[in-house]
């Protein structure tokens, strides 16, 4: 039996280098992480409006002998891990991260974020890219105990790796347009949500409705916000290692490997 290998996909606007906070608090467990199109130094940003092309450019970063991974992703990134599950049949798990298989409002999907609130973020981006990065950053930061020196971290972030216009755009369009919630439904092998209880960018209130369309998922709400694991990476680890703990178990119990 092997131990499940994870794979980090990071969110709009951001790169790879995300996940350092994170990666540093997961010492065990096997991990890479991806760019998205667009984002870091991957080019075609255009490739994340189209899902084939946003897995391939995925699995082209990736080891060619990888088998059987747990696809983890945070706010954008957990719609592309559930596009990759959905297209992987080798899929050992899926995580959503402060994420949800649809961002946008619906009459039957309340708890998200309303038409307008995404549409604002389309005049950012037309905007100086400093302005967008502060706003960004801010929005990840709310609901955290020092949201301050969140933001300000992120903001730096997010001019150390900048994205492209095109995956910029490609990517808000994603988060405007996307629906997963079938691929959620669907995902082979178990499913896993960890949402937080001051996200301003994704209600925590869709864990709920999370269960209703998969009762397996294991679900925690934790307290913070978007980006809380940037500054207390350990609770975020705890549920990533309990997770990948219960898939070793089931592996073993079931005779798999």
């Amino acid at each position: 039996m092997t131990r499940p290998t994870l794979v980090l996909l990071h969110g709009w606007g951001f790169s790879p280098s995300v996940w350092a906070p994170l990666r540093a608090a997961l010492p065990e467990v096997e991990i890479h992480a991806p760019a998205l199109p667009g984002h870091g130094e991957l080019a075609a940003g255009d490739a994340l409006g189209d899902p084939v092309a946003t897995c391939e450019a995925i699995r082209a970063q990736l080891p060619p002998t990888l088998s059987r991974p747990v696809w983890a992703g945070w706010s954008l990134g957990g719609l592309i891990a559930l596009e990759l599950a959905r297209r992987m049949p080798d899929t050992r798990g899926l995580m959503l991260l402060n994420s949800t298989p649809r961002f946008a409002a619906a009459p039957d999907w309340t708890h998200a974020l309303p038409a307008a609130e995404l549409a604002d973020f389309q005049l950012a981006l037309d905007g100086p890219r400093r302005r967008l990065h502060r706003r960004l950053a801010m929005l990840c930061a709310r609901g955290t105990p020092e949201a301050a020196s969140l933001a300000a971290d992120l903001v730096s972030e997010l001019e150390g790796t900048p994205a492209t216009d095109q995956g910029l755009a490609a990517g808000l369009a994603c988060l405007m347009e996307r629906d997963q919630r079938a691929c959620w439904q669907s995902s082979p092998g178990p499913v896993g949500a960890c949402l937080a209880e001051g996200d301003a960018l994704v209600p925590p209130a869709v864990a709920q409705d999370l269960r209703r369309l998969r009762p397996d998922a294991r679900l925690a709400v934790l307290p913070g916000g978007h980006a809380q694991w940037w500054q207390d990476p350990a609770p975020v680890a705890a549920f990533i290692n309990e997770f990948v703990a219960a898939l070793e178990w089931s592996a073993t119990h079931d005779g798999g490997g």
